[in-house]
């Protein structure tokens, strides 16, 4: 009965994103703000609510019927990406899985996905957001540094888009009343992020299968070893520049942590934390293996990452 209830739930919010994505597109809204966000939340909460394999069922009825009433393959394209992405924000949600974690599956997948979708479907939507950040730093000189930007550029797009859709997606479930379990548990931590994003991190295997990546992205363009393919070339990299900022910011957390636990001077943190700065602008890749050597160093010795999610558990059962 509990399996029919949500077939049936799934079918009717279906017929509402049908009819939602049909007005918003006839009036004009359908490429601001309603498919970018509304579309993926929306989708989010499906899943929350009807489980993955009653959503993703409803997601592929939704935009075969929105592709044959409209006859526009460019706005069910660009639609079913929201989609993908609201399903795949809503089923990690759900999972017993640290918020960091969440964001690294969802960014890297964002990123394969909006990337394929812009190389290979720009001309039928009408819009390329790879061209446009191109022609941002066109205006610049040419460069090492300006490719950088663009691959971050391009990286951050799709982990802001996904950010934004979990996010919204966790404010979205208080307001209808559905924080309970891993959802709850994750709402809190969102809510109360001030107090406790420095016990947040990535499990134990993310963060080093996120160090093995870089290291041997960097060995092959030690090697010289070049992709020709445009495609596959901007995901490699541009998941890179997402693990860096993973490692980074995962491993840095790791060191302020124990060294508040062993000294609880914060000014010797903050001093810390300006020549760590100084240190990444001057030399960044050396600097961001030196923080993977030390997290190593630190989890052999006192198992650091697992201390810091147990702290996390403790607060958050205390309420």
């Amino acid at each position: 009965m509990n399996e029919t209830k949500k077939l049936t739930e799934s079918a009717i919010l279906s017929a509402l994103f049908v009819i939602s994505t049909l007005l918003f597109v006839g009036i004009g809204f359908g490429y601001a703000l309603y498919i970018d966000f509304i579309v993926p939340v929306f989708f989010s909460i499906v899943v929350l609510r009807c489980d993955f394999k009653y959503s993703a069922l409803s997601g592929i009825t939704s935009l075969l019927i929105v592709w044959l009433i409209l006859g526009n393959i460019g706005i069910a394209i660009w639609c079913s990406q929201s989609v993908i992405l609201g399903i795949l924000c809503g089923y990690f949600i759900s999972k017993d899985t640290s918020i960091m974690d969440d964001m690294v599956y969802t960014s890297f997948i964002g990123v394969v996905l909006m990337v394929f979708v812009d190389v290979y479907a720009s001309k039928l939507i009408g819009y390329s957001f790879m061209k446009e950040f191109q022609g941002y730093i066109n205006i610049l000189k040419s460069g090492e540094y300006v490719q950088v930007i663009y691959y971050i550029l391009i990286a951050a797009f799709p982990f802001g888009t996904v950010f934004s859709i979990y996010i919204l997606s966790l404010f979205m479930c208080k307001k209808l009343n559905m924080l309970k379990g891993n959802i709850n548990k994750k709402f809190e931590i969102i809510a109360n992020f001030r107090r406790l994003s420095r016990f947040v991190c990535c499990s134990k295997n993310v963060f080093y299968v996120l160090s093995v990546y870089i290291f041997i992205v960097e060995v092959f363009k030690a090697f010289n070893i070049n992709i020709d393919n445009t495609y596959l070339k901007t995901i490699i990299i541009s998941i890179e520049y997402l693990s860096f900022y993973f490692v980074i910011k995962d491993g840095y957390t790791a060191i302020q942590n124990y060294l508040l636990s062993k000294n609880k001077k914060v000014a010797h943190i903050r001093i810390l934390s300006i020549l760590m700065l100084i240190a990444l602008v001057l030399i960044f890749k050396i600097t961001t293996f030196i923080i993977i050597i030390i997290n190593i160093i630190l989890d052999i010795k006192v198992n650091i990452r697992n201390q810091q999610i147990g702290i996390l558990n403790n607060i958050l059962s205390r309420g």
